[in-house]
């Protein structure tokens, strides 16, 4: 019994221990910084696209057009920036690649052969800068890896609009009227030449390239329309008046004849050169450096830009030839048939040139 009352007396003086200790308090709690206002999202950086001409002018509604179209379709579905400026002569060329290099620009695309040398000294200068240059390539073993090479087969559309001359002819002879003889022409005039022969063996061929005193390179009308004014006197009944500005020329004075043709170059020239050239037009030689200078501004817009030459033949849309347009009627189904099987012959290998691998053309 005393035992009893014992633990009774333990266990009640344990209950009244507990009741008074006295809990050890929490920490209080931390004051909070004010909630910061959500960071608007900044704006990603537009892309900057400058262009520099060769000393052809920017609407020669032919070559330099042709690459700045190009470009002004990536502002459309890109949204990129871009601004071009005119050579008037080869010391510009320099001095305008700078422009751009000091204003930031992300893409610089030359355009033209004349433009290489440079085009790569600025290239060596700025290795972080990304150059797009049309018509040239470097392929030794120091070429520049910021420098995106866009090159064509020129003979391949020079021998199409060959073919079509060497049929279409009715005084057996053809003519060219050239700008200078730097290698992409020089391919478009060999290529041609090639493609007469090809259909036409007996065919006479007449040819002129603009030389370094006949005034301003791709850029002399009324030198294009004094040489296809004299081709003419000589017979020819179809000429190739490729040249820029300078080939244009020809264009207008072959207009000016009755029972001449003529074929324009580097775009479909139906849709920029005058209602009177139209009607004489009987296709045009097309390299589509609009695409080519397009495809490069991608590049830089999706971040995949890699250095290196880019060729744009018959098997990848490159190059082509024109429809006849207005002068549809007047080519026979026999002309379109043989057309036809010269595509497919150079597309599968089966039809040459004469140019394939063929460093310079010019030789």
């Amino acid at each position: 019994m005393k035992m009893f009352k014992a633990l009774n007396l333990l266990a009640a003086s344990a209950v009244v221990l507990a009741a008074c200790t006295v809990p050890t308090p929490s920490a209080p709690a931390q004051p909070q910084p004010p909630a910061q206002p959500e960071q608007p999202a900044q704006p990603a950086k537009k892309i900057k696209v400058g262009l520099v001409t060769d000393v052809g002018s920017l609407d020669d509604r032919s070559f330099n057009a042709s690459a700045w179209e190009g470009v002004q379709r990536a502002v459309r579905d890109f949204g990129v920036e871009a601004k071009a400026i005119e050579s008037k002569q080869p010391t510009d060329y320099i001095k305008n690649i700078q422009t751009f290099v000091n204003e930031g620009y992300d893409l610089i695309i030359t355009v033209g052969f004349l433009m290489g040398d440079d085009t790569r000294k600025a290239a060596e200068m700025y290795p972080d800068q990304k150059f797009a240059i049309v018509d040239v390539g470097y392929f030794d073993e120091k070429a520049p890896k910021n420098v995106m090479g866009l090159l064509f087969a020129e003979d391949q559309s020079g021998f199409l609009a060959g073919v079509v001359a060497g049929l279409m002819t009715k005084s057996n002879i053809v003519g060219g009227v050239y700008g200078l003889a730097i290698p992409p022409v020089c391919r478009f005039r060999k290529g041609y030449e090639n493609g007469v022969k090809f259909v036409n063996p007996n065919a006479r061929i007449l040819g002129v390239y603009q030389g370094p005193a006949d005034g301003t390179p791709f850029n002399n009308p009324q030198w294009g329309a004094a040489r296809a004014r004299d081709q003419m006197n000589e017979g020819a009944d179809v000429i190739f008046s490729a040249g820029g500005t300078t080939g244009n020329g020809g264009l207008e004075e072959i207009a000016k004849a009755q029972g001449v043709l003529g074929i324009g170059v580097d775009q479909d020239q139906y849709y920029t050169l005058s209602e009177n050239v139209r009607k004489i037009l009987l296709t045009s030689a097309m390299k589509r450096v609009d695409q080519a200078t397009y495809l490069a501004v991608k590049s830089v817009v999706e971040g995949n830009f890699q250095g290196g030459n880019r060729i744009f033949d018959i098997t990848n849309d490159g190059i082509g030839l024109a429809p006849f347009h207005e002068l549809e009627d007047q080519v026979p189904q026999s002309v379109r048939d043989k057309l036809q099987e010269v595509i497919t012959g150079l597309k599968n290998g089966t039809i040459k040139t004469g140019l394939e691998g063929v460093a310079n053309p010019c030789e």
